[in-house]
């Protein structure tokens, strides 16, 4: 095998093909990591930018530490007072669901922000979402199944089937799609397709569909490869 130095007394230029094909061997080893780390990034760029210190709901967090310190913290003492007192809230939350409340507490805030006019359609569709992602629904999982969406003469996208409902927006039958964004699936766009362009994919789950998206599509499950026949959603 010819050693880096033999290269480099022999030919520069092989040399540094040699070493910037190491570079990209190295780099596409860890690119799994580095979308891990870009897609936690955006995510907690995100959460900052809307609970922050400097922003409105920091300002109440702040407020909530120096009320817990009986206005004895300081502004910034205060938001950190006051974020240890929501984690702690939010972990005896996690202990009172693990004990087997989850479903009377589900279905008490359900029924309960499900009435309230505009926040209601807000919460319902991120309820649905989120616990499709923990797979403890059957119903959600029902709903939100793994479709694909046809548009035109032959182009087919990945989505998830938003809503089990049928609706008509002016154009006959559609079903209600969700297209994630890649490689962060945190994102995408709803669509109304044609309900005879939308077809389920069988045997595929949410898991498979955010993995295809997160790997730019170089992990992709059985029910994508030829043989597999989607079903028509009902």
């Amino acid at each position: 095998m010819t050693s880096l130095a033999d290269l480099a007394r022999r030919s520069p230029a092989l040399l540094a093909r040699k070493v910037a094909g190491l570079f990209l061997t190295g780099l596409l080893f860890l690119l799994p990591l580095i979308l891990t780390v870009v897609a936690l990034a955006w995510v907690l760029g995100q959460l900052g930018a809307v609970f922050g210190p400097d922003t409105f709901l920091g300002g109440l967090i702040a407020g909530l530490g120096r009320l817990v310190t009986l206005g004895a913290a300081g502004a910034a003492a205060g938001f950190w007072f006051g974020l240890l007192v929501i984690v702690a809230g939010i972990t005896a939350l996690g202990a009172l669901v693990q004990s087997g409340a989850k479903g009377l507490l589900e279905s008490w805030v359900d029924g309960l922000l499900s009435r309230l006019p505009v926040v209601g359609k807000l919460y319902q569709p991120f309820a649905q979402l989120v616990r499709t992602m923990g797979g403890d629904s059957k119903e959600e999982m029902a709903s939100m199944s793994v479709v694909t969406a046809r548009f035109g003469d032959g182009a087919e996208v990945l989505a998830l089937l938003a809503s089990p409902e049928v609706f008509d927006v002016g154009n006959g039958p559609s079903r209600l799609i969700l297209i994630p964004t890649a490689p962060v699936p945190i994102g995408g766009a709803l669509l109304f397709v044609p309900a005879a362009n939308v077809r389920v994919v069988p045997g595929m789950k949410f898991d498979d569909l955010a993995k295809f998206y997160i790997t730019m599509g170089t992990v992709a499950p059985p029910a994508l490869f030829a043989g597999a026949t989607p079903a028509r959603a009902r």
